[in-house]
């Protein structure tokens, strides 16, 4: 739909998009990861301290020759077979369009150089749902104190929220929409039904592993809202994961309120367009 070089993709764990790429004269899976601002490759192959900022070249993500990584250790993140090379975040996703197509079972991506342009993807059945000011090749045009990371806005009852779209969060059970506490707070204050559910999944976070609290609503639907305010697709009652730990940044460090989504996400709408060259994010509103 956008011009753009295609690269195949591996969605078996958790529906998250790795690819098999090289940098540095090295081979291995990246994850294609628009919830981090930064890159980053492994600590033990690329034989740098924790923490250290690398310039590495020979990079095979489509226009990209090379860039500046951190080095961290992955080690704990679940990854295809051979572990995790690295992540390519919105520092180089940004800069392009990026498709993301889970069609099975050959499932890719397409990056490209250019802006998609609106009235082809419309005419494909795709709605715009980005709001603007959150995911920019341009730093500048961001919503002050603002990640660049792409950003929908959703709906659950009469409440309507931005949420962030996290390439690189695994959510398990699939479709789980995590929300921090000032967003719970407000969902609370308009007396919406919703029971708790105990929660035996363990998410890795910067400083430990954690369970976070899990709730069930009971009745009100999950709508997915563009810009202008329109549905553009409505799907069962959530489930709704209370993210805590604001030292680790994050919608949880957000005063205002926020959520996040993850790569089931991706699955779910089959084909996705995330536009950092015009700040879109578009879905197939028929999904």
């Amino acid at each position: 739909m956008c011009d753009g070089m295609r690269i195949p993709l591996n969605t078996s764990v958790l529906s998250v998009p790795f690819a098999k790429l090289a940098l540095g004269g090295r081979n291995g899976n990246f994850l294609l990861d628009t919830g981090a601002t930064h890159s980053r490759v492994d600590m033990r192959r690329y034989e740098a301290p924790d923490g250290a900022k690398i310039f590495l070249s020979g990079f095979s993500l489509p226009w990209a020759q090379g860039g500046l990584f951190t080095a961290a250790d992955l080690r704990s993140f679940a990854a295809p077979p051979g572990g995790q090379l690295g992540n390519v975040g919105t520092d180089f996703l940004s800069l392009r369009s990026i498709e993301f197509h889970y069609e099975q079972p050959h499932p890719f991506a397409v990056l490209g150089r250019k802006a998609c342009d609106p009235t082809l993807l419309r005419a494909s059945g795709f709605a715009a749902v980005g709001l603007p000011g959150y995911y920019e090749a341009d730093p500048a045009g961001l919503q002050r104190g603002m990640p660049n990371v792409p950003v929908i806005g959703l709906r659950i009852g009469a409440v309507t929220f931005p949420a962030q779209v996290d390439t690189g969060y695994g959510d398990d059970p699939q479709g789980v929409v995590q929300l921090n506490g000032a967003l719970m707070r407000i969902l609370r204050a308009t007396g919406m039904p919703m029971r708790a559910r105990v929660s035996d999944v363990v998410t890795v976070g910067c400083s430990g592993t954690y369970a976070y609290e899990r709730w069930q609503v009971a009745h009100d639907e999950l709508s997915i809202i563009a810009p202008e305010g329109d549905v553009v697709v409505s799907y069962s009652p959530p489930l709704l994961e209370v993210k805590t730990g604001a030292h680790c940044g994050g919608i949880s460090a957000f005063g205002e309120p926020f959520a996040q989504i993850g790569a089931s996400w991706l699955s779910r709408w089959g084909a996705s367009v995330f536009d950092g060259l015009t700040s879109a994010v578009w879905i197939h509103a028929a999904r």
